[in-house]
C-alpha cells in the first residue's frame, strides 16, 4: 500500500515533492509561492515541461550555409512567382545564385 503524501513533504507550488528539489527549483518554488504567482514548474524532478524542454535542448543544432539559406531565398520565390516545380526551382536557383556570385562587383551594384 502506498504512503499517504504528507503536507510537510508536498510542494505548495508545483505537483512534485519537495525532497526532490534542487537548490534552484527550491527557491524557485518559495519565490512563486511568497508572491502568490502562477508560473511553469521549474523543477529538474522530470516534469512534463522539463521534458520537452530537455529535448529542444537536446536536439543537435542543424546547421545550414548562408549559401544554402540563398539559395533556398531564392527557390522559395522562385517557386511562389513561377508555376516551376520545385526540382525546376532549385537548380534555377542555384544558376541564379552562380551566375550572380560571379559577376564582377561593378555589374552587381
Amino acid at each position: 500500500m502506498r504512503a499517504a503524501r504528507t503536507p510537510a513533504a508536498a510542494c505548495p507550488v508545483c505537483p512534485h515533492e519537495k525532497n526532490t528539489h534542487d537548490p534552484i527549483a527550491n527557491r524557485f518554488c518559495a519565490a512563486t509561492a511568497a508572491g502568490a504567482r502562477r508560473r511553469r514548474c521549474a523543477c529538474a524532478a522530470g516534469s512534463r515541461e522539463t521534458r520537452k524542454e530537455e529535448q529542444h535542448m537536446t536536439a543537435e543544432p542543424a546547421f545550414v550555409s548562408r549559401y544554402d539559406q540563398r539559395v533556398a531565398r531564392v527557390r522559395d520565390l522562385l517557386e511562389q512567382d513561377t508555376g516551376l516545380t520545385e526540382t525546376a526551382c532549385q537548380a534555377l536557383a542555384v544558376r541564379l545564385l552562380r551566375l550572380i556570385d560571379e559577376a564582377p562587383e561593378k555589374l552587381r551594384r
